[in-house]
């Protein structure tokens, strides 16, 4: 397991180049349960492997645990997708699945959709091809990461 707690968005990032065409899975808990940030799981994909919002952020419980995203290159930008209408449990464990396609990217909470971003010019090679582990204040636990390349045909 991976303990990060409150990274204020300085990411652990995976050394490993992404494949353009990848899925990720992995577990993920907060502990938090009061103060400003319960909630707050937050990963990055397709970003340059030192900055933060350098790609897509991906955040389930945020602000508060009001509001999840995925967001291109800007979690506070207008082309974010978001929901919110489910909130992070405290001490829950989610599996969690981030996967691309050609143009879309899904995220997929406990085998269920939960949001999709679709890029007409998406993030890749060069400076767009590492995985992150995030947070803000949050007190995270991550475990049992898995990538794996995919073919690039339609989703399902």
């Amino acid at each position: 397991q991976i303990w990060a707690p409150g990274a204020r968005n300085n990411p652990l990032w995976l050394q490993m180049r992404l494949p353009r065409d990848v899925a990720i899975e992995f577990d993920a808990r907060s502990e938090t349960t009061s103060g400003s940030r319960p909630g707050d799981i937050k990963f990055e994909i397709f970003g340059d492997g030192r900055d933060h919002q350098s790609g897509y952020i991906c955040i389930f419980g945020g602000w508060g645990n009001q509001i999840s995203v995925i967001a291109r290159l800007d979690e506070h930008g207008a082309d974010r997708q978001e929901r919110q209408d489910r909130k992070v449990e405290p001490r829950r464990t989610y599996h969690m699945r981030v996967e691309r396609r050609g143009t879309l990217l899904r995220w997929l909470i406990d085998g269920q959709p939960f949001l999709a971003f679709d890029d007409p010019r998406p993030l890749q090679g060069q400076g767009h091809d590492r995985f992150g582990f995030s947070s803000w204040d949050a007190d995270l636990f991550f475990d049992d990461l898995k990538v794996e390349p995919i073919r690039a045909e339609k989703a399902p």
